[in-house]
């Protein structure tokens, strides 16, 4: 019996239907499968594998750390110089105790001679730690009938002397307490009442007094062989500003801007002249200027960390491996034009074995979306390896040039943890006045400068010279 031929048309019209439809589905299956997998990749994701701040960890337990033990005990290491209170030759208050009553013998000891003293010293603050000093000025009436009036640098009845103002300006912007914190330890500790006009008024004169400073800072920066950057998020006058830092390990310069970019970079200066070598996290608006580039490794073994811990890839594992090996060597003071070709040749061998992990396949048209679907991150890192290995391996062939970018990530935490103390800043001048002061502040550190002391000279309109550069 044959089959009519309009049951047999049907019968090839679902057939195709049926085809469309699996299609369909298969390449929805494909979509929702890489969706998965980025979704799990996030919640996988911490400050451990990958660029986000610890802040972004929460309180989830981390079961996995890159650092290796190195075998030493807790505690100080032999050769350790260990510090203690030590005994000062002039102390400012003596107590003698002196021997008196009688022996059991009858003999007066007081009138025995002294066979030896001991010397026992206590180390506490003044009881009163305020000091009022009173300037007496003298006026005279001349016999012409003129007054003559004494010259006195004081002109209020009563005013805050420089010290204190200076130990405001070094909790405030150092030590980064509040004003309401501030005015509760002078109250406890000095019996002091200070207003915020007194605390907002000397952070002011010091930020003024530090205009040329931070000049030089910035020309000094501009003249290093090498410098940091980096730039980080901050909450001002409502809006979001970014603090950018550059610095060396002598100096540190801090700056606001509305804009993350290059508007902002070129607004600050310092790097559309620099013409060094600039270490950062490979943020796209770096690139731009006409220096040499040096990538964190930091960053960049955080990626390879996430991607054969959670992805499995071979190649990822093999570079990070090389990276440490690599800083080992530089460490140890053992990089030699030898070692240094086997470490690029690994390297090269290194991405050929992983083309076989990351193949260059065209990616699914996005329904609903224009152009084609994003590369998966780790084919991303992997043209990362391969277009730019001579920014990645700087470190080895430039003893000035650090393995990571970890010196203005420390810069820049403070200004992170002065935002989750204050939350942010009410007006852009307040953030201004902290950047510059926090950056006079970095430096003297890095110089070996006592920072309240620096603070004092600042307030004075005599701010200590930081000049030096690692060139």
């Amino acid at each position: 019996m044959e089959t009519p031929t309009g049951y047999i048309l049907i019968l090839k019209s679902e057939f195709d239907l049926m085809i469309n439809t699996i299609a369909s589905m298969s390449q929805k299956i494909l979509l929702l499968e890489d969706r998965i997998k980025e979704l799990e990749g996030k919640l996988s994701k911490d400050s451990n594998n990958s660029h986000k701040p610890p802040s972004t960890d929460g309180y989830k337990k981390k079961i996995k750390n890159s650092r290796e033990k190195s075998g030493k005990k807790q505690g100080a290491q032999p050769g350790h110089v260990g510090r203690t209170l030590e005994q000062v030759p002039n102390p400012d208050r003596v107590i003698n105790h002196n021997v008196v009553g009688k022996c059991e013998c009858g003999q007066d000891l007081e009138q025995l001679p002294k066979k030896r003293t001991y010397r026992r010293q206590v180390f506490d603050l003044l009881e009163r730690l305020l000091e009022v000093t009173e300037h007496r000025i003298e006026v005279k009436e001349c016999v012409c009938g003129k007054i003559h009036e004494a010259v006195c640098e004081v002109k209020g009845n009563t005013q805050y002397g420089q010290r204190i103002k200076s130990l405001a300006v070094y909790l405030n912007q150092y030590q980064l307490l509040p004003f309401e914190r501030i005015q509760e330890l002078m109250e406890d500790c000095f019996e002091v009442n200070i207003s915020d006009f007194v605390l907002g008024k000397s952070n002011q004169v010091c930020y003024e007094n530090l205009d040329q400073p931070e000049s030089n800072t910035k020309k000094a920066l501009i003249n290093s062989k090498v410098i940091h950057n980096d730039e980080s998020g901050l909450r001002c006058n409502n809006k979001l500003h970014w603090v950018h830092v550059s610095s060396t390990d002598v100096l540190t310069h801090y700056s606001i801007q509305e804009k993350r970019g290059s508007e902002g970079i070129d607004a600050i200066g310092i790097l559309p002249e620099f013409k060094g070598t600039s270490v950062h996290d490979r943020f796209s608006a770096y690139e731009k200027y006409e220096c040499e580039h040096s990538y964190c490794n930091a960053h960049l073994l955080r990626e390879l960390k996430y991607l054969y811990e959670e992805e499995n890839k071979k190649w990822a594992s093999e570079m990070a491996t090389l990276l440490v090996h690599a800083n080992e060597l530089k460490k140890q003071e053992k990089l030699s034009k030898y070692s240094i070709q086997n470490i690029e040749e690994t390297y090269s061998l290194i991405l050929k074995s992983g083309l076989e992990e990351e193949p260059f396949t065209i990616g699914l048209v996005q329904k609903g979306k224009r152009g084609r679907k994003a590369k998966p991150k780790s084919l991303r890192l992997f043209e990362t390896f391969t277009d730019s290995s001579t920014e990645i391996l700087k470190f080895i062939h430039n003893k000035d040039v650090p393995f990571d970018n970890n010196l203005a990530e420390r810069d820049i935490r403070m200004v992170k943890l002065k935002q989750k103390i204050s939350g942010c800043f009410r007006t852009k001048n307040g953030a201004e006045i902290f950047c510059r002061i926090r950056g006079y502040i970095s430096t003297c550190r890095k110089q070996g400068v006592a920072v309240l002391y620096a603070i004092e000279k600042a307030l004075i309109g005599q701010p200590i010279v930081l000049t030096q550069t690692n060139t």
